[in-house]
């Protein structure tokens, strides 16, 4: 068993599974002044006993995790819309830290300070770069959530902006595109190739904003990703990567690392009204600390695109009221 400190709990955890390996188990975790400790132990192999629940990776401890009687509703809650168990860990030990009473159950206000401790754990931020990319997997909503961008840059901000498009493989998507930008009256560029996308950018340099569209890559398809990375090395190029909010814990971890490389400045959680379980993807965002800077709820432009609010984010993670963020402060 292995205490590990550290400023985040990301690196905290990054820590462990350098240490400890990727099964490692997290025994426990609590926020301090200074940062985070985490107390965690690598797993030993058991040949003569029979195997266990499937695990997630690093942090989740086997189930059931013996919360403290008035916290256990809250985990369960918690786990049913999707946040991971060392998440939880952490809320439950900032609890323990503060005068709220765990041991017996019944406290109405438990759910809403617990919704409070993890409104302070979400990672939310501005995308305000003036060229950016979106980027992301195939299906994922990059296109829509780049019109609403841009709608939201011309008609709310009033900005001028330029879009490029690299997604060439989908002439649905290019055309859709085009006919956007014709009804905002902004310019339409198609980038065929890097150059393309080079020359587009410069042509539009007295612009307040440039937004690329790119083509949907899946976190397997290493070499796809490597040319789009290259594609994208421009002077003032940033990029921000599109999940959808129904994603397994596993499989937007995966595209986390896939996409690491394009150095993304924050996220767009997409579709999060198709999904039961925002908490897998709110439970990423947390441990990488990669900001939350919008959640898409509906094809409307650009109406269903909503800045991210911690306090709704927390709220909806633990299965609370959606009026319910206003009271958490």
């Amino acid at each position: 068993m292995k205490r590990f400190e550290a400023p985040s709990l990301a690196e905290a955890l990054r820590s462990v599974e350098k240490e400890c390996g990727r099964d490692a188990l997290v025994i426990d975790t609590k926020s301090t002044r200074s940062g985070y400790v985490v107390v965690a132990t690598a797993q030993q192999p058991q040949p003569d006993q029979q195997p266990g629940p499937v695990r997630r990776r690093i942090g989740q401890v086997l189930a059931p995790r013996r919360w403290t009687p008035a916290f256990h509703e809250i985990a369960q809650a918690g786990t049913t819309f999707g946040l991971s168990s060392r998440i939880l860990r952490v809320i439950e030990n900032a609890l323990l830290g503060t005068r709220v009473n765990l041991n017996t159950p019944g406290d109405p206000s438990l759910p809403t300070t617990a919704a409070r401790v993890l409104k302070a754990l979400v990672p939310c931020g501005e995308l305000d770069q003036r060229i950016l990319a979106l980027v992301g997997p195939t299906g994922v909503g990059k296109t829509t959530s780049l019109a609403k961008l841009a709608a939201r840059a011309v008609r709310t901000r009033h900005e001028s902006v330029a879009i490029v498009s690299l997604d060439t493989y989908r002439v649905a998507a290019v055309e859709q595109m085009r006919a956007f930008s014709e009804m905002l009256g902004i310019p339409f560029t198609v980038a065929f190739t890097p150059l393309d996308l080079r020359r587009a950018v410069a042509e539009h340099a007295t612009a307040d904003r440039i937004l690329i569209d790119t083509t949907g890559r899946g976190p397997f398809d290493t070499d796809a990703i490597a040319s789009l990375a290259g594609a994208l090395e421009i002077d003032g190029m940033h990029t921000a990567l599109c999940l959808q909010a129904g994603q397994r814990y596993r499989d937007a971890a995966a595209t986390l690392d896939a996409f690491a490389g394009l150095e993304p400045m924050g996220m767009i959680i997409t579709k999060w009204d198709e999904t039961t379980a925002p908490g897998e993807v709110l439970s990423l965002a947390i441990e990488r600390e990669l900001p939350i800077a919008f959640i898409t709820d509906g094809q409307e432009v650009p109406e269903a695109m909503i800045p991210a609010d911690p306090g709704v984010l927390a709220a909806a993670a633990l299965g609370l009221a959606e009026d319910t963020a206003e009271t958490i402060l």
